[in-house]
């Protein structure tokens, strides 16, 4: 009879020996031995838990953007309904082709008692990854075979450019007995600072493009961007092609977490809207405090969804900026000139918050990105020296415009 995985050797035989030493994702009890494990074994840099699935997804994306090597993402099987927004729309070999390993918890396993919570996704993990095209594969008893089942995975997401899955039923992992003791070290409260540097007039200046323009024209050379999706990626990327400026050190997804934890060398700028900064506010949180993180966060305000009709973001001005106030970025400013963008963005070279606080005004249309999302991935990729060399897609996949909501 087969013993239960002994944590270390795991690591070690399974995962690190298929060249996998980074690691993302939500906690869960199926996997909790060898979570605690890595808890307590790696440093923060390479096993980071976050706050939401999606986010896991998408640090992993990053990571391998900046480094081409695939990073573990871990998830009960409840969680991976929230993985699929980034999954389908972000990873997946239809759109950038990114992969990773997802390592997914088996809760409410047909024919095992669970809770009832479980009685729907448990039975249905398998269809499910089926339906969203996932390879997948049950892990085996024993490590040798582990290995093998890994490595099999491991091929096909680096052949076909996408996210597999190894799924992990209960007791399939030794008791992890060593003290798990993980000490979090918070900076006082006023060593995070806050800057306002704020006009006088009730309206702003700035609108969403001209705060774009401001950012690029404060970028320095080695400066990466990272932009979410929507307005904000369309008009950065008008804006460097109107200027006759190379795309290649942005990529117009998410991720600049992840970007940044595979290269620290660079500054990572990720331009982002209020909308999607509130989206993404617990992982915000978690992230920014991180040791040797190099992203300036540059969050444009202007009270609405603006890529999808301009509904109210339901969060005033007043209330969004004592919200910022609390989080743990190094440094924080809130800007509404060109000027306060440029000099904040020229006085941090690492954790720091820019709040742009903006007019409502922007074009009726805006272009697209011409380039698919294969070839804005490969220049990325190749402005860190890591661009892939193994693209399978097929011909209609590279020529499947990328669609900026």
């Amino acid at each position: 009879m087969e013993q239960p995985f002994n944590l270390e050797q795991f690591y070690q035989d399974v995962l690190k020996v298929n060249g996998i030493d980074r690691s993302f994702g939500v906690p869960d009890s199926t996997l909790s031995p060898f979570l605690s494990y890595l808890a307590a074994a790696k440093c923060t840099r390479k096993h980071i838990t976050v706050a939401s699935e999606g986010a896991a997804v998408a640090l992993a994306a990053g990571y391998y953007l900046s480094t081409s090597n695939l990073a573990l993402v871990y998830m009960q099987n409840s969680g991976y309904s929230n993985a699929l927004n980034p999954l389908q729309s972000l990873v997946a070999k239809e759109v950038f082709g990114i992969p990773m390993l997802l390592m997914i918890g088996w809760r409410g396993r047909p024919g095992e008692k669970d809770e009832p919570q479980h009685n729907l996704i448990g039975p249905g993990i398998v269809r499910n990854l089926e339906a969203n095209d996932i390879p997948y594969e049950v892990i085996p008893k024993g490590l040798a075979q582990a290995r093998i089942a890994v490595a099999r995975l491991f091929a096909r997401a680096k052949k076909d450019n996408t996210p597999v899955a190894l799924i992990v039923p209960a007791n399939y992992f030794a008791a992890y007995e060593d003290p798990l003791w993980v000490s979090w070290t918070t900076a006082p409260p006023n060593e995070s600072k806050t800057y306002q540097w704020l006009s006088s007039t009730k309206r702003p200046a700035l609108s969403r493009e001209s705060t774009i323009e401001s950012v690029l024209g404060a970028l320095k050379p080695s400066d990466v961007s990272v932009s979410s999706l929507g307005g904000n990626s369309r008009e950065l990327w008008m804006l460097r092609k109107n200027k006759g400026q190379s795309i290649a050190r942005n990529f117009f997804g998410i991720g600049a977490h992840g970007v940044s934890n595979g290269c620290r060398k660079n500054r990572v700028i990720c331009i982002d809207g209020d909308g999607s900064f509130m989206m993404h506010l617990g992982n915000n949180a978690i992230l920014a405090p991180l040791p040797d993180q190099r992203v300036i966060h540059v969050v444009i305000y202007n009270g609405k969804h603006s890529s999808t009709g301009n509904q109210p973001l339901m969060i005033g001005r007043g209330d969004f900026l004592a919200l910022v106030e609390g989080l743990p970025y190094e440094r924080k400013f809130i800007v509404d000139t060109t000027e306060g963008v440029t000099r904040a963005l020229g006085s941090v070279d690492r954790s720091a918050l820019i709040v742009v606080t903006v007019n409502g005004d922007e074009r009726k249309s805006l272009p697209r990105p011409t380039e698919t999302p294969t070839e804005q991935k490969e220049a990325f990729m190749k402005s860190f020296g890591t661009g892939s060399k193994l693209l399978h897609m097929d011909t209609q996949q590279r020529r499947g415009a990328v669609c900026m909501k």
